[in-house]
Formats: structure tokens, sequence, C-alpha cells
């Protein structure tokens, strides 16, 4: 067998390296004069009423797609899956598909 002593003294040496590798240091941080919003013009952020207005126009492009769907001669699964896709995801490949047929059919 290995001497003791050796054994002893390795296990103080790994010890040692791992108390120093958990040492904690400090890093200075930089403060930065503007934020990521401020570097752009004034112009391109929208105004609070400007996003209001979309946000309703939003609100009411959803509440005219719900009513067709609603109105829509399909199984009620089918129904909840487009509703849901609606609120969660606007722009799934299965309501823009359900979409696009509806406006072709009133096109004819």
């Amino acid at each position: 067998m290995k001497n003791p002593l050796f054994m002893i003294a390795a296990c103080i040496f790994v010890g040692t390296c791992g108390l120093s590798a958990q040492e904690i240091k400090e890093k200075q941080t930089e403060v930065t004069k503007y934020t990521v919003m401020e570097r752009f013009d004034s112009e391109e952020i929208s105004t609070f009423e400007n996003r209001t207005k979309l946000r309703e126009e939003h609100l009411a492009e959803i509440k005219r797609r719900r009513e067709i769907l609603d109105t829509l001669d399909i199984s009620e699964r089918k129904r909840q899956r487009l509703l849901e896709d609606l609120i969660t995801e606007p722009f799934s490949n299965r309501l823009s598909r359900t979409m696009a047929e509806i406006e072709f059919q009133d096109e004819e």
C-alpha cells in the first residue's frame, strides 16, 4: 500500500485548490450613459396614443375573426382549436389557412 502521509498530503492539496477556486472576485461595473431605447430617435418610439390606437385595431381584428369563426359550419373541436390559435398563435398555419379559404370564398 501507499504511504498514508502521502495520501494525507494529497487530500490537503486537493482541498486547498478547491477552496481557492471558490474565492469571489469582484468585477468593476461600467455605467452606461443611455439605455438601449434612448439611443433611438424619439420619432421611432411610438407614443402612448399611437400604441393605444394600434392595440384597439388589433383587438377589433381579433373580434372580427372570432365572429367569422363562430359563423363557420365546422366541428366544435376544430372551432375551439382555431379560437385558441387566434389568442395564443395568431399567425399559426391552421388559422391562416382557414382565414385564407374564407376570404377566397368571399371574393367569388
